[in-house]
């Protein structure tokens, strides 16, 4: 199990970076997600990524504008995500946690963390 911890900070209200974080076909932010579907209640999505593979994701928490939890399977890899927003106005910070497991010795979820962010930034344009 590897895991790191990243933090990011936007020049924009917490409302808008949770709308990203939850719709990642948005304004097509993520590039790595070609559709997403998520069941009604909002506890269950998959994305269908543009290499193929479907990850499953299963939300343990998901306060809106606060905090967002899941655990995720994508073939092998598997793993919990957690988000949480800090801030309010025009100003957010935003703490991410990511335990992966299933990468292979010279993954680095890190890495993989940090690219996803700037997908983020790119998005709100902070």
């Amino acid at each position: 199990m590897k895991t790191c911890v990243v933090t990011a900070n936007f020049s924009c209200d917490p409302s808008k970076v949770w709308l990203y974080l939850t719709k990642p076909t948005l304004n097509h932010w993520r590039t790595d997600v070609k559709d997403y579907e998520e069941t009604p209640d909002g506890m269950q999505a998959t994305e269908h990524n543009t290499d193929g593979k479907d990850t499953q994701l299963t939300f343990t928490r998901r306060e809106k504008n606060r905090c967002i939890s899941c655990n995720f399977q994508k073939g092998k890899i598997h793993g919990t995500f957690t988000a949480i927003l800090l801030g309010g106005g025009d100003s957010t910070s935003l703490e991410c946690l990511l335990d992966v497991d299933g990468l292979g010795l010279f993954t680095k979820p890190q890495k993989l963390l940090e690219e996803r962010l700037e997908m983020l930034r790119r998005a709100l344009g902070a």
